[in-house]
């Protein structure tokens, strides 16, 4: 069912699967998704290799305490006829965007928090449930907090797995999202203006989903329909902590648990040079490149996935 703790003065909504006294896998989800897009099926093949597994929701999205709210100019941003309103969004994104299609990002002083700050969040809710120490699994934003966690509190990590992340969205050598996903954004963000929100988050899917697996929209609403009934912020601040939090790739040698990346060769946020620089800078990583997979954990591959993830574990004992 799930439960609410006070942790690092924030609330955290948490809930856990399997025996707690098995070793325990954190999950931790991207940018603007809260837990429940960790598939259950997905927590029933890891608790079946007889693992604890915590799902929590990251501050500012699901049932854990929100920062981010609707700006005062959205007001009249909604009530404009779509066709300007598509205008003044694409001139919003050109200032958004620099000449390589990276999203220009705010200084560090003006954002209410970084990913440090939702790092300690996940240390501070392994303290109240009395776990000295996880495999730290992490997909999209939740890969680069998991890396945080790992240099900043190695004392609490058995091993990791980011998938489909960075260990820097400000590095210049890497390369910046599809022109096709910046416009499947724009049109998402006038989708949501006009109150489709559904419909907006189809359009951006359809671009972050690989050819190996075509997208099938009716079964992506179905099961969004559960994670936005869960909790759904819009205006979650989660970019902007990405944003203000410094690149991780020198410090990368300084990572010694054993390190699993994940990562699709068609991924359109995050390319797959992201993650093949991940992998070259921790020492004792192994890769799982997926073919022809985009920015996702596709179904078909779910035991694979775990499969991989329980053999990089068997590498910390």
């Amino acid at each position: 069912m799930g439960s609410v703790l006070q942790v690092n003065n924030i609330h955290i909504w948490y809930e856990e699967f399997g025996d707690i006294n098995n070793e325990t896998i954190l999950l931790i989800m991207g940018a603007n998704a809260n837990c429940k897009q960790w598939p259950q099926e997905f927590i029933d093949e890891l608790t079946a290799k007889n693992f604890r597994v915590v799902r929590f929701d990251n501050r500012d999205v699901g049932k854990s305490s929100w920062f981010g709210k609707e700006p005062t100019y959205n007001k009249f941003l909604k009530i404009l006829p779509e066709f300007f309103l598509k205008i003044i969004v694409n001139r919003i994104f050109g200032l958004a965007v620099d000449n390589k299609g990276k999203f220009k990002f705010s200084e560090s002083s003006s954002v209410q928090y970084d990913l440090s700050d939702m790092a300690k969040d996940a240390v501070s809710l392994m303290d109240s449930l009395n776990i000295e120490k996880a495999h730290i699994v992490g997909a999209s934003m939740g890969g680069m907090i998991t890396q945080i966690i790992a240099l900043d509190y190695p004392e609490r990590v058995k091993s990791i797995t980011p998938i489909m992340t960075t260990p820097g969205i400000q590095n210049e050598s890497l390369s910046g999202p599809s022109q096709e996903l910046l416009n499947a954004m724009q049109k998402s963000f006038v989708m949501n203006l006009k109150g489709r929100f559904e419909d907006g988050v189809v359009e951006i899917y359809k671009q972050l989903t690989g050819s190996r697996f075509p997208f099938d929209e009716q079964d992506f609403r179905n099961k969004l329909a559960p994670i936005v009934e869960h909790g759904n912020n819009p205006f979650a601040l989660h970019g902007a902590a990405i944003g203000a939090s410094p690149d991780r790739t020198s410090r990368l040698n300084e990572i010694n648990v054993p390190t699993l990346v994940i990562h699709g060769t068609e991924d359109a946020i995050l390319p797959l040079d992201h993650g093949i620089a991940l992998a070259d800078g921790i020492k004792n990583s192994t890769r799982m490149i997926m073919d022809r997979v985009g920015h996702e954990i596709p179904e078909q591959l779910y035991s694979e996935i775990v499969n991989a993830i329980v053999e990089n574990i068997k590498r910390a004992s």
